[in-house]
């Protein structure tokens, strides 16, 4: 990669982490869940993630 483009790429992800949480409803992880089952050399993994999302206005889905 060139100075310029990662100069580029660098301003990017500045403007990337100011600007995403703003957008970004606040969200809760309450619950985990991982299951794991192995079949000779395959792994078979299940994973469950439960979240309460909290959002600040009329941006809502259901709003």
């Amino acid at each position: 990669m060139g100075i310029f483009t990662k100069l580029c790429r660098e301003f990017g992800l500045i403007i990337h982490h100011v600007v995403k949480p703003v957008d970004t409803p606040q969200k809760h992880q309450v619950k985990r869940t991982i299951e794991e089952e192995q079949r000779g050399n395959v792994t078979l993994r299940r994973t469950t993630i439960e979240e309460i999302e909290f959002s600040d206005g009329p941006k809502g889905r259901d709003q």
